[in-house]
């Protein structure tokens, strides 16, 4: 399958790691990364809990963390810890179901270095990375989804497992977490995630700073990217929503730009190449395989039908390339070239 507008082509190349599986369809997954040994890396979670890494450019396995947790891996992020310029490494953190907790491995040793189960009412729903400043630590940001009515808030940790801080979220479960670093400003932000809003918090004042929300129901919020607009000077807040739209926001106004309706049916992630060419999957209600807009700001937008989530990743002298999800729970991760 080849997608092709103007100057700008995205080719399938094959499916990869077949062994894949995923419980929910989530933005995280898995992740991509570039390792301290070069490695251009996937790492995924398979049925039986384990935690497997990928050679992106070999096309094998590297090595396995056998029983990674006692159930299903729902999410994973990777952070590039370089805090000890002698002591660099890959972290990676993942996410688990009904043993509801998060740990940090070392992909460096493979030793497992953070192991938390912060809530009593509910499972972590998404964890992220965020680096303190003020602190020099990299902290671990955590959400829950709550069995009950009982009301849980977003809690920080260190990487020592010492619970920092709490930030009072609302009373609707947070199915993403993450988080943005204003340069401008030297501020950090956590970006929360529910089925009626995105929330931003002030992360040194632990005080909502803004919401992002408007007429339309968001039916799930499924994906969020912050982009510094260099042309206009304005950060934006994008995210995906379960209902077909992809909605741009002005980050530090609060004021929706844009909204652009892609299809009838659930887009499950976002990612975007060189602030133009944004990437959507999701499922289609539509005949059309592909489809493709162009919104105000000049965003081209491909949507791939029957894929869950999408994650880019530039190889040395090979150039970038988009990894793929599919649809159903043990779908494979697919690899598709992308040119300029």
């Amino acid at each position: 399958m080849k997608l092709s507008n103007d100057n700008f082509n995205v080719e399938f190349i094959e499916d990869i790691c077949k062994d894949v599986y995923a419980l929910q369809d989530k933005d995280n997954s898995f992740c991509v990364f570039k390792s301290i040994h070069d490695i251009f890396c996937i790492a995924y979670p398979n049925i039986d809990y384990s935690l497997i890494f990928y050679d992106i450019i070999n096309k094998t396995k590297i090595v396995e963390i056998k029983k990674a947790h006692n159930t299903y891996i729902i999410e994973l992020r990777h952070y590039f810890d370089d805090i000890n310029k002698y002591n660099k490494r890959d972290l990676i953190l993942s996410v688990s179901y009904n043993d509801r907790n998060a740990k940090i491995w070392n992909f460096n040793n493979l030793e497992c270095i953070f192991n938390i189960n912060p809530y009593n009412n509910g499972i972590i729903n998404s964890a992220c990375f965020l680096y303190d400043f003020n602190l020099n630590e990299i902290m671990i940001i955590v959400s829950n989804n709550t069995d009950s009515n009982i009301k849980e808030d977003i809690k920080i940790y260190n990487l020592s497992g010492n619970e920092i801080k709490e930030i009072n979220n609302s009373d609707n479960e947070v199915i993403y977490i993450n988080t943005y670093h204003d340069n401008k400003y030297n501020k950090n932000y956590i970006i929360s995630a529910n089925r009626e809003s995105v929330i931003s918090y002030d992360y040194e004042q632990n005080i909502k700073y803004k919401t992002f929300i408007e007429s339309n129901s968001l039916y799930d919020c499924t994906s969020v990217i912050i982009i510094n607009d260099t042309t206009t000077d304005i950060v934006k807040l994008i995210y995906s929503t379960g209902n077909g739209f992809i909605k741009i926001w002005n980050f530090h106004l609060g004021i929706l730009l844009e909204q652009i309706k892609i299809n009838e049916g659930y887009i499950f992630s976002i990612c975007l190449l060189e602030g133009k060419y944004l990437f959507s999957c999701g499922k289609y209600y539509e005949k059309n395989i592909i489809k493709k807009n162009m919104d105000k700001s000049d965003i081209k937008i491909i949507h791939i039908n029957n894929e869950t989530t999408c994650k880019l990743i530039n190889i040395k002298n090979l150039g970038n390339y988009l990894i793929t999800k599919n649809l159903s729970f043990d779908g494979p991760l697919k690899l598709w070239k992308i040119k300029i």
